[in-house]
């Protein structure tokens, strides 16, 4: 964000926050063009924290709007009250640090670019079930028949990922679009390695359906942009994710990733395997993806 002169001031304000309310603690923070997102840090034991909460964010309303009167003749400049949310663990902690830095990305994407967040339905590809309604956001053209696709299934049982994210890397710099639920831990390791790689193209299928108003998760904002990442869904029926659903999510991928250029792996605790839509290791295939993995790192047998 490229902040006007008020824009800092109300900025400015923000970072005072922690002078005013001592034992106070400001982590990410933003101030967009008609709101502001910040993650402050209460002190543990306050008597009445709420009631502290409360005091800090009208201290902070009540001076910013003195200053909008003053300088842009404005008679209001808040709504009342807030959005606010506990953040009670780590993991919590680290989405919202995520989705704060990320909001800029949002809005530019939303209001200048909305095409890379509109929902495509129903999608056409000749690697989709055509039986099925699907919905998809970002780069449609990762279904493409000629892209090569690696259909990922990490088993939980894995706990070593130093081979496979070096295989996934491998894949990634060979052209493979990497498809998966991205749901075991190996997954989600893939997943963040991958980000993080800006030529590396990733393929996301959802376990349940994407809904009117579906937006991807802050990470994948940039990837979105960048023209390197795809989020689909199949059906309109709500789902509630099972142990079943998983099950026929892994048979999806295989389909969509050996209907057309590409292969399919399933990587378990003795190493990977190529398999087919049908379970099988097809010699085609396994001939195929020497450019990223190696024969003696892949077994003939499903």
């Amino acid at each position: 964000m490229e902040l006007s002169p008020f824009g800092g001031q109300v900025l400015e304000s923000l970072e005072a926050i922690p002078r005013f309310n001592p034992g106070f603690a400001l982590h990410g923070h933003v101030v967009m063009p008609d709101h502001v997102h910040f993650n402050l840090w209460l002190p543990p034991r306050l008597p009445e924290p709420v009631k502290a909460l409360g005091v800090a964010l009208r201290r902070f309303k009540t001076w910013t709007s003195t200053c909008a009167r003053k300088q842009l003749g404005v008679a209001s400049l808040w709504q009342q009250g807030c959005h606010d949310r506990i953040c009670t663990s780590e993991r919590f902690i680290d989405s919202t640090e995520r989705y704060i830095a990320y909001n800029p990305l949002k809005w530019e994407l939303g209001k200048n670019q909305p095409e890379f967040l509109r929902i495509r339905e129903p999608l056409d590809s000749p690697r989709l079930d055509p039986e099925q309604y699907w919905r998809g956001v970002g780069n449609v053209d990762l279904l493409d028949p000629k892209q090569k696709i690696l259909s990922l299934r990490v088993s939980r049982r894995v706990k070593d990922f130093g081979r496979l994210l070096s295989r996934m890397r491998d894949a990634a710099q060979a052209g493979y679009a990497i498809l998966s639920g991205f749901i075991s831990p190996g997954e989600l390791a893939v997943r963040d390695l991958l980000l993080s790689d800006p030529a590396a193209k990733l393929i996301r299928i959802l376990p349940e359906r994407m809904a009117i108003g579906h937006r991807p998760e802050s990470r994948y904002l940039p990837a979105i942009q960048k023209r390197r990442y795809l989020e689909i869904a199949e059906g309109n029926e709500p789902t509630e994710f099972s142990r079943a659903v998983c099950l026929d999510l892994n048979t999806t991928i295989v389909s969509i990733a050996t209907d057309g250029e590409g292969l399919a792996v399933y990587w378990k605790p003795e190493g990977p395997t190529v398999i087919g839509e049908d379970g099988a290791s097809p010699s085609g295939l396994a001939s195929r993806q020497a450019d990223v993995i190696s024969p003696d790192q892949i077994s003939t047998q499903s």
